[in-house]
């Protein structure tokens, strides 16, 4: 990096400069005014711009606001997702039952009467009535056609009558798939149409074209630009590698990515390890498990059981652990990762769940080396919260998160392990390296939301919750910069405004205030992403 810093040094006046700003980089507002960029790269902050500036210089005037690095979210499914995310149903705006149908209604009328009726986003938790939904809500609307409707944590969907047929799942079967549930009439054992994790493969919704996600990604790249997002960790099966490929050769790229696909055995993990990458743009980084499913879904695997289940769940119901965990693939997924010096990221949302991949982690040699790390790490037991500082265990956690689940956690876990769920500056604390990101489309990929849940602990609704974990605005843009991009592994190109590194900055609308009361509505007003400016 110091050579590279050095070369642009001696290469004259930059391509273009950012001024009459206040630089935060390094977890800290600088006294910086200034950042000049040459060749794609970070040539020097100052105060002066005169001294980078030449004849063919660009100038951005940031007007006195904050200037930063690209913000990069570690946890994203854009790759798979791009599709639905640009042109499918969105249901998170509804707020009753009523309002869910007529947005399925109307996404009905628009299709034609053989296609497939695809949305997600819902939640009942903020209905007046909490009621889970069924097939019935939406036979009647769908006109004939299958639907699939993912909850908005993605760990649950609910399908109609035509799909339920389509896929053969009837009161007579077939039975619960390993790490998934069939939701039923408790009397009548018929499908209520809601599935949990794994049973949502049953559902065999076609994939759309490569031509249409060609066109979706550039929209779902330019909507993460719009907040501020410059680089990701996406998430992926490994057939879409490929369409992330494609955009990083193009002469149109804009966008970073860490690339990690789902593995089902070692063999995915000696794939990847052969894949080409583009540098810079996209590097292939590691592999990714599930170990449970869902708060919201009731499938995240708990040491004690829900204090609310789902009507359909027993009353014991402790949420679901997925078999890779327990028949020895995910073990032996981790020791080819760890030979090749692969990352693997294992979600974990319940407190056991989270309990089980550190214990499975904490067998991989030169654990500290190999940047492992725990997606979402939602709820904990007390005693691990320190084992991720002292294992070198990287808890990679969606802030907004907290805002959507706050709303009911304490209803369905009760008080005393909500306490220890969110555990943001506690974990800071024992030390981990804490990266934030968005699960997007499980949420909106706007990071500023997320911030702000993290700073102020204000969850959906307006009301403070668990702010005892609150942690201070420098650490969560550190969560969104330097720590993300030590997570994805590209901490030494991007994350930080320094010489030598990536010209990737934003301009915001603003200058931010550290108690994180003028967090809403943050937008950047400049996005640059290779010393070009993109938006």
């Amino acid at each position: 990096m110091l050579l590279v810093a050095l070369a642009l040094a001696q290469n004259g006046f930059a391509d273009l400069v950012v001024v009459n700003g206040k630089v935060w980089t390094d977890g800290a507002l600088t006294k910086h005014t200034v950042v000049a960029v040459k060749g794609g790269r970070v040539l020097a902050l100052g105060t002066d711009a005169k001294k980078f500036t030449g004849p063919k210089t660009k100038r951005v005037d940031a007007k006195g606001n904050w200037i930063l690095p690209g913000l990069i979210d570690a946890h994203t499914h854009i790759a798979d997702r791009c599709v639905g995310i640009a042109f499918g149903l969105d249901l998170r705006p509804a707020k009753s039952k009523e309002e869910f149908v007529a947005l399925v209604k109307g996404q009905a009328d628009k299709l034609g009467k053989n296609d497939w009726i695809e949305g997600r986003g819902w939640s009942v938790e903020s209905y007046p009535d909490k009621t889970p939904p069924s097939k019935e809500w939406i036979d009647a609307v769908s006109g004939g056609r299958p639907a699939f409707l993912v909850r908005m944590d993605g760990h649950s969907g609910l399908a109609n009558s035509k799909a339920l047929a389509l896929a053969g799942i009837t009161k007579d079967g077939p039975a619960d798939p390993p790490g998934g549930r069939i939701e039923r009439d408790p009397v009548t054992n018929e499908p209520t149409g809601l599935l949990a994790d794994a049973a949502m493969g049953l559902i065999k919704v076609p994939t759309a074209s490569m031509e249409l996600r060609n066109r979706a990604l550039p929209l779902v790249i330019d909507m993460a630009h719009s907040h501020g997002v410059t680089a990701v960790g996406d998430i992926m099966r490994p057939a879409s590698y490929s369409l992330w490929q494609s955009y990083a050769k193009s002469s149109r790229k804009s966008f970073r990515v860490g690339a990690y696909v789902n593995a089902d055995s070692p063999k995915t993990v000696q794939w990847l390890s052969g894949q080409p990458k583009v540098a810079g743009w996209l590097e292939p980084r590691g592999v990714k498990m599930y170990m449970d499913g869902s708060l919201g879904s009731r499938s995240a695997y708990m040491f004690e059981p829900f204090t609310k289940p789902l009507p359909t769940q027993p009353a014991d119901w402790k949420g679901l652990a997925f078999p890779g965990a327990t028949d020895g693939t995910y073990a032996a997924i981790i020791q080819e990762s760890a030979k090749r010096k692969t990352q693997v990221i294992i979600h974990a949302i319940g407190d056991r769940a989270n309990h089980a991949v550190l214990n499975l982690f904490q067998k991989a040699p030169n654990l500290k080396s190999l940047r492992f790390r725990v997606e979402h790490v939602q709820h904990l037991k007390p005693a691990d919260i320190n084992r991720f500082g002292a294992l070198g265990v990287i808890p990679s956690m969606q802030p907004y998160h907290k805002a959507d689940d706050g709303r009911y956690c304490e209803d369905v876990i009760g008080a005393e392990r909500s306490r220890t769920s969110y555990t943001f500056k506690s974990l800071l604390n024992s030390k981990a390296n804490l990266a934030f990101g968005s699960d997007f489309p499980v949420v909106t990929i706007n990071p500023w939301l997320g911030i702000e849940t993290a700073v102020t602990g204000e969850i959906e609704g307006g009301k403070k919750w668990m702010t005892q974990e609150n942690i201070t605005l420098n650490q969560a843009l550190d969560s969104y910069t330097r720590k993300a991009a030590f997570a994805i592994k590209m901490e030494t190109q991007i994350g930080r405004l320094a010489p030598g590194y990536r010209g990737d900055i934003l301009v915001l609308d603003r200058s931010l205030k550290v108690d994180g009361s003028n967090l809403k509505g943050t937008k950047p007003a400049v996005v640059i992403v290779d010393g070009r400016v993109v938006r």
